[in-house]
């Protein structure tokens, strides 16, 4: 608490120079930036490395806005990314940030930030307050980004110093005891603004819908920008990032989603013992970096993005479900009632991250053929060490009667189980891109990328091509094909229960689809059809907890529809449909045919927002979201399924003067629903009806 005021004390030059000018970002671009928001609030995406429309770009990108994220009140990534077809959260024990992409895991190494990728550990978990946008690109990225997974990636782009002046102030209340106080704070340093500042401060509180689990976070990002020139700048990027949480922990499938017969669980019941809310799940998280940009001249440009990243990770203790230690089940009910306990930790990680990426951009012509040629060499170097001890693997040591649990028990920790370790990563890739406008609407774009990859002691080299083509069949719309391919070199702590390193996972694309954004930003949207091959996947031991395999062949079909219409100021209605279809081809212990666990075959999120126009209600803004999930499915022997669900979402916002209230509710008809699983002993369960209150006011 006192790091979180003596930070607001540092930025107190910067908020007073902010001063009480009104500046409406929601609805002005970035001149820094270059990020343009139309009407539709469709943005154009950093993540391409280009200022290619993205009309010709040969690929299914989606971009969402900051102004969407705070219309629905979204505090997680996994919140933001229900407006995109075809992505769906992972078995993340409801905590960290880690997705599936077109129905393949992209836990580790998927999420970038500025272009670069983030330090993916066990604990991460993004802070929206201080992104702009956020993009996600589908389908392999490899030839832009490297070792990426195939499904695709997602792109947080910060936020960054503008030339106005403003200060904009919030705090927030709702459910599980919610307090939030955010600032941000932005003003010209320098009276010719040459110089920019800003700064984003968050403090946030909670506990959670389950049993005695608690969580607190200091967000802390300035941003400076250095003018050098009308054809130069440098912009310094900082963040700090402190959790300081009790994570809950997932339940047994039994009394969720299979029958027991101590009745129904509730979402509330915890695994964990009471006190446990001051169990310290603490990461820190400090990264410092700068984007810097030269124009040589209107064809050709230079930039570079470089961030240097430290995060450390630690947790006392954290509890599994491991099995009933009376299990009897008859006639497909389970009779038991004393759970076993895995207890791991205490554990710790430490990881330091270093990337760069360096881009040259050229636009020339060869006769009536134009140009646009990107070729960049990018770098990243990653180590880590851990270690842990006083787990208990024996889930005797530690029962939990469900009819009758003590909360206060003493834990039995092993003393004999401490380990330790550290592994590094590197990758060093050159990529080469041409976009070739041949006329008549017809674009052409090919290139590919060569990594060097290395982990621990293994070390890959790999060619990732990409070739695609776009017709622009009519203004304002185009069609597009892509053939693309990826590889990930598995992480040095990715191992089998020998100890040995996985072979780097390979995958595949072929795609095709349409898009369309008319001039005036009314309609903004695009359909695909794909096909997805993946190979060498690895995938979490069932029988070996944090241990991996190998499962052979998946192949991921689909058809994803993804748009927003604002037909006048007062409505805008949003859309993404997918249909997956995502299933094991070729392995030699699970069964062919089986489905990718936690994908739905259907996906359907529609939100819409309608703005009173004039009256005594003028600018009221009413908004109504759903969420509709098909059932989900793990294997642990046989196929178990997590039944469909359909979430409801409710908002109202009200300007005042210089203030804005909002009020938004999640799972209006409280929803009893269970979105991901690992196995039997670790099912997710969906937070129940929730609230959150805002106001801000912005000077």
């Amino acid at each position: 608490m006192k790091q979180f005021w003596f930070a607001g004390a540092a930025g107190a030059a910067l908020i007073a120079a902010a001063g009480p000018a009104w500046s409406d970002e929601a609805s002005t671009a970035s001149d820094v930036e270059g990020v343009v928001v139309t009407g539709a609030r469709i943005g154009e995406p950093l993540a391409i490395k280009s200022d290619t429309p993205l009309l010709e770009v040969p690929q299914a990108v989606s971009v969402i806005t900051a102004e969407r994220m705070q219309e629905q009140g979204v505090t997680r990534l996994a919140d933001a990314l229900r407006n995109v077809a075809g992505v769906s959260r992972s078995s993340t024990y409801g905590y960290y940030d880690s997705y599936q992409i077109r129905g393949y895991d992209a836990a580790y190494g998927s999420i970038f930030l500025d272009g670069l990728t983030t330090a993916s550990v066990a604990g991460a978990v993004n802070e929206m307050a201080g992104l702009n946008q956020v993009e996600v690109i589908k389908g392999p990225a490899s030839a832009l980004f490297g070792a990426s997974p195939l499904g695709g990636v997602i792109n947080l782009v910060s936020k960054r110093p503008q030339a106005d002046r403003f200060l904009e102030v919030g705090v927030a209340t709702g459910s599980y005891g919610l307090l939030e106080t955010t600032i941000d704070a932005n003003s010209p340093l320098l009276g010719d603004g040459a110089l920019l500042g800003r700064l984003n401060l968050v403090y946030r509180d909670s506990d959670d819908f389950v049993d005695y689990a608690h969580s607190q976070r200091i967000y802390i990002a300035p941003a400076v920008t250095w003018r050098i020139g009308e054809d130069t700048r440098l912009t310094l990027l900082g963040r700090y990032q402190r959790d300081y949480d009790s994570p809950w922990s997932p339940v047994s499938a039994w009394g969720t989603i299979l029958p027991a017969a101590f009745g129904e669980l509730p979402l509330s019941f915890s695994i964990n013992n009471r006190g446990d809310e001051e169990v310290v799940n603490n990461t820190n998280a400090k990264q410092i970096g700068y984007v810097f940009e030269h124009r040589f001249s209107d064809s050709l440009r230079f930039e570079q993005t470089v961030r240097y990243e430290d995060r450390e990770t630690y947790w006392d203790r954290w509890m599994f479900v491991a099995g009933f230690l009376d299990d009897n089940v008859v006639n497909g009910v389970q009779q038991g009632h004393i759970l076993g306990r895995y207890l791991y930790g205490d554990f710790s990680q430490h990881d330091k991250d270093f990337g760069a990426d360096s881009r040259l951009t050229w636009d020339f012509a060869t006769g009536s053929i134009g140009h646009k040629v990107l070729a960049g060499i990018d770098y990243r170097r990653t180590r880590e060490e851990h270690s842990g001890g006083l787990s208990n693997f024996n889930p005797a040591d530690n029962p939990l009667d469900i009819l009758n649990p003590d909360f206060d028990a003493p834990f039995v920790s092993d003393p004999t189980s401490p380990y330790s370790g550290s592994g590094k990563t590197s990758q060093l890739g050159f990529y080469l891109h041409d976009h070739v406008t041949l006329g008549n609407g017809v674009a052409l774009t090919f290139g590919g990328r060569w990594d060097t990859a290395k982990s621990g002691d293994q070390e890959d080299s790999k060619f990732s091509p990409h070739a695609g083509l776009t017709w622009g069949f009519t203004p304002g719309a185009s069609l597009y094909f892509a053939y693309s391919k990826s590889f990930t070199p598995t992480p040095s702590w990715q191992t089998a229960v020998d100890g040995s390193l996985l072979p780097p996972e390979t995958g595949e694309n072929i795609e095709g689809g349409v898009k369309v954004q008319t001039e005036d930003g009314t309609l903004a949207g695009m359909a695909s059809i794909y096909q997805l091959t993946r190979q060498n996947v690895a995938t979490e031991d069932p029988a070996n907890p944090f241990f991996f395999v190998v499962t052979g062949e998946q192949r991921s079909r689909g058809v994803e529809v993804e748009g927003s219409w604002r037909p006048n100021v007062a409505l805008e209605v949003t859309a993404a449909y997918a249909y997956t279809k995502a299933e094991v081809t070729q392995d030699n212990n699970l069964p062919v045919g089986l489905p990718l666990a936690n994908f739905p075959e259907h996906a359907l999120n529609l939100w819409g927002k309608y703005t009173v126009q004039g009256g005594l209600f003028d600018q009221l803004g009413i908004s109504l979201g759903l969420l509709y999930n098909s059932d989900k499915h793990f294997y642990e022997s046989v196929l178990y399924t997590l039944p469909s669900y359909t979430l409801l979402d409710f908002g109202l916002s009200y300007p005042f003067g210089e203030w804005k209230a909002q009020l938004n509710i999640n799972n209006i008809t409280d929803e009893r629903y269970f979105p991901d699983a690992c196995c039997l002993d670790r099912i997710t369960p969906g937070e129940p009806r929730n609230w959150r209150l805002s106001v801000r006011r912005r000077f």
